[in-house]
């Protein structure tokens, strides 16, 4: 323990010689203002201010295991309170909402059962938009450390500030625009309150800036460790005449309420007059006794009420809402009585639009707002989801922390797809809450919102149509003459369902078909329900030749009022063009009678007829008695042969024909020479003649 200690005071030694000049760039302001390395045994105590933190006992440990649980016990302004915590956790006091202190159990030293802590306020604002012109200096207000800053110089985006301590430290930051740095407080001789003024530059123009100031809200500066022992180490540097006072309350007060502060056993209340831009009246008042009024402007420093023995400051005014936030401080042992407001939480619940199809996704909106003047904590919405619909985002229901007065939860959306069509009731959305005043009792409150009812969801059918055309007959292909006239008959036809949720509306038939002929170009059908079949009929006339397709396109808007277009293709083919006359040459058998003298004609054409004779003899044979009659079959062979020989000569005939006619060409084409007599032939060259041919 004792080389804990001699490190951790060589170690404060050595951040005490560092450099007082400070260049800081930090852009956001710390959470807390902490005293670090804080040593406790059992049955010791650290106190700062009014408040002590007290290591009361600790769990025993296992068999040969360690220490890790030690119970604490916390004493403020709002009472005592008892914590148990690890290496590792922390703790706040009173609460987490809204802590005077955190402490936070760094490690436990099983040997000698001691445990490291940090100690941590949170920062609040003290001073707003204060505007200084180099040169200029202010001095915190009478119950806080009297530290001063002044402002030595700007250059740029940049400011330069000296901060006096109490006891004597100088300290310099220079800090741009938009930044901020801190000082440490020095508590003794060991520890120090680290970041307990912070100063952030909200502007810089060429002589001056504009600035925020923050302290811990314990600001306390008295802090002391009080060993089991009897010892005492650290030790304030506060100066005898100091006041001390802490900041008891901050936060909202409404026009014509009473905060009661309790101090010596004596009630006190602070009433807010009036509101306007930047400036709230209040009024503090002992029983029902008024001690005085007091006009407060944004940023100004705490005033003092006379006869009170309270400092009071604004850091907002809202006159919209006929409220301001005030700081009140005031001396330890203090107590407030915080005002228990109700929370006034509504939700509504939409859908746009309520009519849609079956395909489509309802979009469901869920608004929550309080209009209250109480917080609402934990706030729960539980959004409904019907019977026939499911839920296609993935929540259904939202949580939030905090919804604070005259504010709107974040817009819930969600979607739902309807598995049928009809008219449905999507139910209310359920919010359930705590404000002020439920907190008191444990119980939480619901409300609902209005009913979503009226959604309608719809379908369109099946929708099948069927066309024929007639001219004597039906049918999808007819013939006719120009002229004339053909009719169309067009029926359509809805598949089964809800009549009253599953239709198509408008529907219009728009025919194509060429110019050879003239009727309507589009037949209006009206609307067509679930389970219903319209027919109508138009007619056509020819006007010339041709043939016709006759195409359609089925054009209706469904029961939302969407347009739709379905392509029917060719449905009828009209045919006006006249039969033709076609010669062809078919081929004609003789009568029996021809028969004969057709074969004669056949085999005499034939340069061999032998065969074919023959094949007509056996076919002729079979037609004939079968008593043998020699004579008979003779004069048949003879009729044959006689129709072979004449054929023969008939060839013969043809031969010789040829050949007179080369011989007569020859003589005729004869180049020079003597004329021949006539007859006087070579017979070498008549032979050679003949044998060519």
């Amino acid at each position: 323990m004792k080389k804990l200690s001699a490190l951790i005071l060589f170690g404060l030694l050595i951040l005490s010689t560092m450099s007082v000049f400070h260049p800081v760039a930090s852009a956001d302001v710390p959470k807390y203002a902490s005293i670090s390395a804080v040593s406790l045994g059992p049955s010791d105590k650290v106190s700062l201010g009014s408040f002590t933190i007290e290591y009361v006992d600790l769990q025993a440990p296992t068999l040969g295991g360690n220490v890790t649980k030690i119970y604490f016990r916390v004493t403020g302004p709002t009472g005592a309170m008892n914590y148990v915590a690890s290496a590792g956790e922390w703790f706040a006091y009173p609460n987490t909402q809204s802590p005077y202190l955190n402490v936070s159990v760094l490690w436990i030293k099983s040997e000698d059962k001691s445990a490291l802590i940090e100690i941590q306020s949170p920062l609040q604002r003290l001073l707003s938009n204060q505007s200084m012109l180099v040169g200029g200096e202010v001095t915190l207000p009478q119950g806080l450390p009297q530290i001063k800053i002044k402002l030595t110089a700007v250059s740029g985006d940049q400011a330069t500030f000296q901060v006096t301590l109490p006891y004597g430290e100088t300290r310099t930051l220079i800090i741009s625009k938009g930044s901020g740095g801190s000082v440490r407080y020095k508590l003794g001789d060991n520890y120090y309150y680290n970041n307990y003024l912070y100063i952030r530059v909200l502007n810089t123009v060429t002589n001056g800036a504009t600035f925020d100031v923050y302290v811990p809200k314990v600001a306390s500066t008295s802090f002391k460790i009080l060993r089991a022992n009897g010892g005492v180490e650290g030790g304030g540097t506060n100066t005898p005449s100091q006041v001390e006072d802490v900041l008891v309350y901050s936060g909202l007060l409404y026009v014509n309420e009473k905060l009661p502060v309790k101090y010596q056993n004596t009630t006190y209340y602070v009433k807010l007059l009036t509101t306007i831009p930047s400036v709230a009246k209040i009024e503090v008042l002992k029983g029902s006794q008024s001690l005085g009024t007091a006009l407060l402007e944004v940023g100004d420093l705490p005033k003092v009420i006379s006869n009170s023995p309270f400092k009071i400051s604004v850091s907002t005014v809202e006159p919209n809402y006929k409220r301001a936030t005030i700081r009140i401080y005031a001396p330890p042992g203090t107590e407030v009585t915080p005002i228990l407001r109700r929370a006034n939480v509504i939700a509504t619940i939409n859908a746009t639009p309520r009519k849609i199809m079956l395909n489509d996704n309802l979009v469901v909106v869920i608004n929550v707002e309080n209009l209250g003047r109480g917080d609402a904590y934990d706030v729960s919405v539980a959004a409904p989801i019907p019977n026939d619909f499911e839920l296609m985002s993935q929540a259904k229901s939202w949580n939030l922390k905090t919804l604070s007065a005259f504010t709107n939860m974040p817009a819930l959306i969600y979607i739902l797809k309807p598995t049928k069509v009809g008219k449905f009731e999507i139910g209310k959305a359920i919010v359930t809450f705590y404000d002020d005043q439920s907190l008191e009792t444990g119980q939480k409150r619901v409300v609902y919102s209005p009913t979503l009812a009226g959604v309608e969801v719809y379908n369109v059918p099946s929708i099948s149509v069927k066309a024929l055309a007639y001219n004597g007959t039906w049918g999808s292909y007819v013939t006719t003459n120009v002229n004339k006239t053909v009719s169309l008959k067009f029926t359509v036809n809805a598949g089964a369902g809800n009549k009253n949720y599953e239709y198509i509306q408008n529907a219009t038939l728009i025919l194509g078909f060429s110019s050879s002929l003239n009727g309507p170009s589009a037949i209006k059908l009206g609307t067509i329900r679930a389970g219903e079949t319209k027919t109508v009929q138009v007619d056509l006339k020819v006007l010339s030749a041709n043939i016709t397709n006759i195409k359609a396109t089925l054009v209706y808007t469904d029961p939302v009022g969407n347009v739709h277009q379905t392509y029917l293709g060719n449905l009828v083919t009209i045919n006006s063009i006249p039969p033709k006359v076609v010669l062809k040459e078919v081929k004609v058998y003789p009568r029996a009678d021809e028969l004969p003298g057709y074969i004669n004609k056949t085999l005499s054409g034939m340069t061999n007829p032998e065969p074919t004779a023959k094949e007509i003899a056996a076919v002729a044979q079979t037609y004939l008695p079968s008593q043998s009659n020699t004579w008979k079959g003779v004069g048949i062979l003879f009729i044959i042969l006689t129709i072979v020989l004449a054929g023969l000569t008939y060839r013969y005939w043809y031969e010789a024909e040829k050949l007179r006619e080369a011989l007569e060409r020859k003589k005729k084409s004869r180049p020079g020479g003597l004329p021949k007599k006539e007859g006087e032939i070579p017979a070498e060259k008549e032979t050679k003649e003949i044998e060519e041919l």
